[in-house]
Formats: structure tokens, sequence, C-alpha cells
């Protein structure tokens, strides 16, 4: 008799989703952030909107690469569709990342559509005869508070490897234009010291001083005027201008004097954005500045949960970023049913004659409610089992209303749920899906932190949860009373689901 775990092409338990799915767009290169981007590059779902968006967006911008200016891409979908993760292969296929490793690039492990092959065969194509490639992305809201100018270019002097604070990033910037960066860095690193660390404490440190004196005698006549000096030269400042933030971005990323092709992803801008029409602005201002000032070789991509229409503040970007990308569920049903639920092709006969033997009884399940099963649920039973959609809409429901941030229900949460929901029933027979109160489970810590749950309930029901076997199921029948009585019951948004006992049995069966 077969058991859970045989029926997956890959076991759920070997199966490990690198650092829980979080798709973080940022430059970092740590051996874990390593390890998780090339997962994700391994695993990359490019069906549905993934795959038309990224030929949107190449396309676009080959088409556009000898015009005057590109025009901005905007990425928008409801938390949880998965827009960080298309920034962040865009990015990470756009240079066609180098994996240290073995050398493997990203575009070599990634299964990409023909198509989109061929749009980045050509983005390279044209780098070659442009001065190379380049992309630099991560949030707005990492640092620099309200000044956008300054975020913007700690993105940028990240992603070639230079400090993000602008005066520092200046003061290297200037030894590689005199040709002397080896060079004082080479002292540093002779007196027992990190280059990275020494180089951020440019107006104290003596050691910066006595190489920067010995390979640039012209510097300055003498210690104390060296520090004077540069003192003078890089002062800690909290803003630019819009000129000096171009000169500042130019001379970081161009090669030889050429301006690569270049992506900036710009992530979570409506979160950034929030209600202040000032931030609005400053976006609107300097992505606007760059593209008419560095030409067409710039492609600015912004995400947010909305397309731009839909709040007055973000209407303000429309003009700057005209090409829409719009991310649905979906898209992210299918990177769950390819990364986590595919099963082995010789368990599917075996699979759905279990639910169809059972049909009758799952058709019944919240009869009479706004998510009873449906006729067309039917077709995905072998795709998402053992997951029945029935169950699937309550927890989507459950989650729209106690997880207020979002966080819970974003792509790389579903992921971990649908994840832990597999490893729970791998070792019962074929037959047991998951129970409905498992979402409770995996999100209680959460309502806890965020005061969803009082202290009081959590506690008892974590008391129970490891008392005897009816102690047990009485946490569990807590717990999902708990998650329907937070449901709304008025109006449309009342989708019919009481705590009576009949829907308390329909999502604790097992079929």
């Amino acid at each position: 008799m077969l058991i859970n775990k045989d029926v997956y092409f890959k076991n759920p338990a070997e199966n490990i989703i690198a650092n829980n799915g979080v798709a973080s767009v940022s430059d970092d290169q740590t051996e874990k952030s390593l390890a998780t981007l090339r997962y994700e590059v391994e695993t990359f779902v490019c069906d549905g909107q993934y795959e038309k968006g990224l030929e949107k967006i190449l396309a676009t911008y080959l088409k556009s690469i000898s015009a005057s200016e590109q025009p901005g891409i905007w990425i928008s979908g409801f938390f949880g569709s998965g827009k960080s993760h298309l920034a962040k292969m865009l990015r990470t296929l756009w240079i066609d990342f180098i994996f240290p490793e073995d050398g493997a690039s990203a575009r070599s492990l990634s299964k990409l559509p023909a198509s989109v092959k061929d749009l980045f065969k050509e983005l390279s194509t044209q780098g070659k005869r442009h001065g190379g490639l380049h992309a630099a992305s991560g949030t707005l809201g990492a640092g620099a508070g309200d000044n956008v100018r300054m975020a913007l270019l700690g993105i940028v002097f990240k992603s070639v490897g230079l400090p993000e604070q602008y005066h520092v990033a200046r003061f290297e910037m200037r030894l590689k234009e005199v040709g002397i960066l080896s060079s004082v860095k080479a002292h540093v690193e002779a007196q027992g010291k990190e280059w990275n660390k020494e180089r951020d404490h440019i107006y104290n440190s003596p050691i910066i001083v006595e190489g920067l004196l010995k390979a640039w005698p012209q510097f300055a006549e003498n210690t104390q005027a060296a520090r004077e000096q540069l003192r003078s030269e890089y002062k800690k400042i909290s803003d630019v201008t819009n000129q000096e933030m171009i000169d500042a971005v130019k001379d970081a990323l161009s090669i030889e004097g050429k301006f690569p092709l270049t992506v900036i992803i710009l992530d979570e801008v409506q979160q950034f954005i929030g209600n202040s029409t000032d931030r609005a602005y400053s976006i609107q201002e300097i992505t606007e500045a760059c593209c008419k000032r560095l030409g067409s070789r710039l492609l600015f991509v912004g995400t947010g949960q909305t397309a731009l229409s839909g709040t007055v503040n973000l209407q303000k970007l429309m003009g700057r970023f005209p090409v829409p990308i719009e991310l649905s569920d979906t898209d992210v049903d299918t990177v769950i049913r390819k990364i986590i639920l595919a099963k082995q092709p010789g368990c599917v006969a075996e699979i759905e004659q279990t639910m169809t033997s059972c049909l009758g009884e799952i058709s019944r399940h919240l009869s009479g409610t706004k998510i009873e099963h449906r006729t067309e649920d039917a077709k995905i039973f072998i795709q998402d089992y053992p997951i029945l959609q029935v169950r699937r809409r309550f927890w989507e429901k459950v989650l729209r209303i106690v997880d207020a941030t979002g966080t819970v229900s974003q792509l790389r949460n579903q992921l971990k749920i649908v994840h832990e929901a597999t490893i729970a029933t791998l070792e019962s027979p074929l037959g047991h899906v998951v129970p409905g109160d498992f979402i409770y489970s995996q999100i209680s810590s959460s309502l806890l932190q965020t005061a969803a749950i009082s202290k009081e309930l959590y506690e008892n029901i974590q008391r129970l949860s490891g008392g005897t076997d009816d102690e047990r199921l009485m946490a569990r029948l807590c717990g999902l009373i708990f998650l329907i009585g937070k449901l709304p019951r008025e109006g449309v948004a009342d989708i019919g689901v009481r705590t009576v006992p009949d829907t308390l049995v329909d999502l604790r069966w097992k079929i």
C-alpha cells in the first residue's frame, strides 16, 4: 500500500526550501545568500505571467535601446504573488550571474522557455557592444529614511562592491581614478587590517593616511594636512543634488568610459511610499533625472502590491513606469505545484482512483458556504493532493483577515506552509489529506506577536496540545474555532462558515 511520501516527484523531507523561500531582492554575496540564490534559479518556474513578464521586460528594453530613454517597468501583485521573486530572477539572469562554487551560470541552471532564452541572448549581444551588463537591486527604505537620492546611491554603490556611504564611496572611487586604490589597499592589509573596515573610518585611520601619502605624496604635505584634506573633500552629508547623484551613478558603473546596459530594481516601492506624497514625488524626480541624463541604457523596475492606477500617490509614477507586469493567484499556485507538490507519474492513477472513490464525501464539504466544493476542483485533485481546494480556500480567507501585515500570505510563506503540510502527512497512507486546522499551527506564533490572539488563549491551546489524545483534539478544535471566529459575519465578506459540528468535522476529516 502506498504512503504519501511515495507519490512525490521529490520527497518533501529532502526538498529543502532554501531560506524558507524568502525572495530578498538585494546584492548580498554571502555563502548563505548564494546558496539561496542558486536554489531559486534552479527551481524558477518560468510559466504564466513570470514568462510573459520577462518577455515583456526584455523585449521592451531591447526595442528602446536606441531611443532617448527607457520606459520604466512596474511589477504589481497581491502579497505573496512573487513580485520580489520575479524581480530577483530578472536581476540574476540579466547579468547571467556566475556562481563561484563551480562556475555555473544562472541562465544555464534555469529552465527558461526558448523565447526568453533568445531575448537574454540578444541582451548579452547588445551588452558586448555597449560596455557590458549590470544590475543593482534593493529597497529604498534600507537606511536612508526619506532621502531617496542617497538611498538609490546606496543601492548602486553596493552593486559594485563600494561602501554604501556616499563620502566613503567617493573616496574609494577617487583612489581608483588616480590609479592608487590597489596600493593603498595593500598597505592597509599589510598592517593586518581589513580594507573594508578601515576604509569606513577614513578620518581617523592613521593607516589609511600612511598608505595614501605613500602612494600619492602630492595629496598633502604631511599627515595632519592629509587628515584635514580628507575631512574637507569627503564630508559626511545627508543629501546630494540630482546632478551629484547622476555623476556618482555614472562614476560607479562606467567601465573604461562606457556605461553598461543596466537595470536598477527598486523592490517594495509602494510600501516605501505609503501615504507620503513627498516620497512619491522624490521617486518620480530621481528616476526621471537618471533616465533623461543617463539615456536608454538604464532601466528602472519598481514593485508594489497594486497597479499604479490603484492609489493617488502611485498615479504620480505612471509617467515613469508605463509598462505594467501584473501577477496573480494562478502564478503562485503554479509555483507551489511544480516545486512542492509535483507527483511521480506512476502514482497518478492510484491518487486519482483514491480521490474519485471519495468524491461524494469531498463534494459535501462546507456545503452551502462560499468556499464549498466546486466541480472544477476535481480537475486539480491530483496536482494539489494532499491538500483539498476547499481547505486552501479556507486558509486564504483566514490569512487575509488575521494577517494584516500580509507577511504570512506572501509566496515565500505559502511555499513554507504547503511544504510543512506535505511533511506532516508523509508517513500517512495514501488518502490522508492535510486537515484544515493545520494552518493554525503554522501561524499561531505570528498571531501572538501581532496580538491577533490573546496570550491566555494561545498558552491554553499550547498546553492542551502537549497533553493526552483528548486534550490534543481539544487544542486542535480550539484553534479551528478561533480562526473561524475571526471570519467576517456581515455583508458580502461573510463566506458562511460557522463553528458548528459539521463544519469542524469537514475541516478535520481525512479520506
